[in-house]
């Protein structure tokens, strides 16, 4: 585990760190910590520990020692999208639970000898996600949630791009007074 005292972090500085990791919250790790103040103020001492070089080294080392990387979550869900029973059986199709146990999956549901995996399709989602492989939504929406921006039919685009133009199209009149 990484040392505070490496760092020269003072004690305080220490627990908001703690506290930081533990809520992610800045202004509620300041409290914790044992800083004093209302809120705003608590929320400046968390701004300005979270902008403190010693601080920053000390939290990049403590992520690196509880937080997964991104490498690390993928191999995980890959070995969890490539799990097959028949890896956990012997010759006879008897699961050796030992084995199963040993790679750390999460297993689902046992009835009579079968043995299934939790998530194996959740994995793929996942993997697919991280690799930008699926579009959920192929447009934004208005403030509203209701108009899909770039959603207008061609129409709609024809009468506000050219006005007198639409208007011909559809058998109306321009606006725009002849010359």
């Amino acid at each position: 585990m990484t040392n505070p005292t490496e760092h020269n972090l003072t004690q305080k500085q220490f627990l908001f760190c703690e506290h930081l990791i533990q809520t992610r919250n800045g202004t509620k790790a300041a409290r914790l910590a044992g800083y004093k103040g209302n809120d705003n103020v608590l929320a400046g001492v968390a701004h300005g520990n979270i902008r403190n070089p010693k601080i920053q080294a000390y939290l990049n080392e403590r992520y690196a020692e509880t937080c997964m990387s991104s490498d690390e979550v993928l191999s995980l869900l890959a070995k969890i999208a490539r799990a097959s029973v028949s890896d956990y059986c012997d010759e006879n199709g008897i699961i050796d639970w030992k084995k199963v146990a040993a790679d750390g999956y999460s297993i689902k549901a046992v009835m009579k000898a079968k043995l299934e995996f939790e998530g194996k399709l959740r994995a793929l989602e996942l993997i697919g996600r991280a690799h930008a492989m699926f579009i959920d939504k192929i447009a934004p929406t208005d403030p509203t949630g209701t108009k899909e921006y770039g959603a207008d039919t061609r129409s709609d685009l024809i009468s506000k791009l050219l006005p007198g133009i639409a208007a011909k199209a559809t058998g109306g009149e321009t606006e725009e007074a002849d010359d």
